[in-house]
Order: C-alpha cells, then structure tokens, then sequence
C-alpha cells in the first residue's frame, strides 16, 4: 500500500510539475488556509478544535510512528458551509459538486475602506469592482476580502469575533440585499470571506446563507491570505473533508495565480492544473499518505 501510495504522489507530483512549468508568466500557489491549532477562534456553543498527541515515538517493531487525535466542529477554522447548513433539502457536505468549489478567482478588495466591525458588503461594492474589472464572471470563486483575517492570529477571539458569547458577536459581512441581487444577476459558484461567517453577526435571520444556500452555492468561511490574490487571474480550489450528512467541513483552500489570464491561454492548462491540484490536495492535506 505503502508504495502504491509514493507511486500515485509521484505520478501527480510529476503532473503538477509539467503544469505549472508549461503555464506562462512563473505562477504561483498561495495557502487560504488558517492553521488548525488548539486555541483557535471558534464560534460560541461549538465544540472548539482540540488536536491531543496519542503516540510518538518507536515502535516494538523498530520503526517510528506518530498518530495523533483531534475533534472539531464542522465549521472550525477555515472551512466549507454546505448549503444544507441553512436551507433544508439543499446538498449536505459530502454531495457539493466538485465543479462548485473550483473556479476563477474574483477577489472583492475593500481593504482600503477601512471595513469596521458593523460593515455590509454592499451592491455597490460588487458594481464598483465591476466598473474596474468587468462583469462577475459565472462560474467564479467570489471572494470578499475585508482585511478581517489579520486579526485571526493578532488578538484572538476578541479583536476577530468581538465576543465569547453569541450575544456580543461583531464582525463584518455580506448584506443580504446584496446577496439577494448576486442570486438573481450573478451566476458565481461559491462566495468566500475572510471572516468567521459570510454573514456579519448583526444580520438577523441569516439572509445572506439563506438566499444563496437556496441556490446550492457553498460559503467559504475563514479564509486566510486573500491579500495575496489579485482581482482576477488566479484559480481557487476548495477542498473539504467528505462528511457524509455534514453542513459543513474544515478545508484546504488554495489559489493558483497565472501570469497569463486569457481564457485562451489558460483554459487546458488550467484543466491539467485542475486535476494534479485535486489529486495532491486531496491525498496530503488530510494525511491520506
């Protein structure tokens, strides 16, 4: 098994060599993905990851191991909502369509608004990015970038979700009018930010979630490095656990960032990136191997 392992990892790790070396202008991949460490932020009333160490060291057969334990909600640290998460009837964790959690990446940037914690991603955030760069292609990662993340690691639950209790949660998100109009006039395959919830914490009845999950569009939650990313240009992948009956799921979310954008150039590339990134992902970032 050992070796049909290191066999399939060479295999796509030659793939993604010739993949990336035939795609111009020296792309590069850039980590969304926060770290899942004890002691992350989590949302009040979920059970808060918990990594414990269960063996480390040799063997009485004169190898060494290590196999360790951790628990988790579905919705701790970076990860995927599934739509069923609020929208009953709707794909649960391990039925979303590869095809929804892979796409172009449109990156929203209102870093320089200064985003304060009661902030409603608006329509005319998305228009005035579109007067820029063009129509929200279909088919594409939508992702918010905030600036939220950088308070993830510098301040803890506080300065990220305002609060321990559900009661006193502040944080920005999306406005559920805008939502409303992205539903009836974009066709995006997933919505993404950089936040604990795509919903900010005063939206009441959820709207955003219940608007776009009643389309079967999944949210990425938590995403990290968003400041890397372009507006467009990049490829996004999002991969999360396969929980059978799950309304959400950690994930390893990565962006690849071509130097050349056009749909000519990077359309069967991008489909052979596809694949290696897919595999590889698939087998290294829940330790398959």
């Amino acid at each position: 098994m050992r070796g049909f392992h290191a066999l399939t990892a060479w295999v796509i790790c030659s793939c993604m060599h010739y993949s990336l070396g035939v795609l111009p202008g020296n792309p590069r991949i850039v980590d969304l993905t926060h770290t899942l460490v004890n002691g992350l932020v989590y949302w009040p009333g979920e059970v808060h990851y918990q990594w414990n160490m269960g063996f480390r060291g040799m063997t009485p057969g004169g190898f060494y191991l290590e196999n360790n334990n951790f628990q988790s909600s579905e919705h701790s640290g970076t990860h995927v909502d599934a739509p069923a998460h609020m929208a009953e009837g709707k794909w649960k964790a391990d039925q979303i369509q590869l095809e929804r959690l892979t796409g172009p990446g449109v990156v929203v940037d209102l870093w320089e608004k200064n985003v304060t914690s009661d902030y409603l991603v608006s329509q005319q955030d998305f228009q005035d990015w579109e007067e820029k760069h063009g129509r929200i292609p279909d088919g594409c990662i939508l992702m918010i970038h905030t600036g939220w993340a950088k308070r993830y690691w510098d301040g803890g639950q506080l300065a990220y979700m305002g609060s321990t209790n559900e009661s006193g949660l502040s944080f920005p998100g999306l406005d559920p009018a805008a939502a409303r109009w992205l539903a009836d006039n974009r066709g995006m395959h997933a919505v993404g930010i950089d936040t604990c919830s795509v919903d900010s914490a005063k939206t009441e009845a959820k709207g955003s979630h219940t608007t776009l999950f009643a389309l079967n569009i999944p949210f990425l939650e938590n995403v990290a490095n968003l400041d890397q990313l372009p507006a467009t240009g990049s490829t996004i992948f999002a991969l999360p656990i396969k929980i059978g009956g799950g309304s959400g799921a950690p994930a390893r979310i990565i962006a690849i960032i071509n130097g050349d954008t056009s749909a000519a150039a990077s359309g069967p590339r991008q489909g052979l990136i596809g694949i290696g990134v897919l595999a590889l992902v698939a087998i290294l970032a829940f330790n398959v191997i």
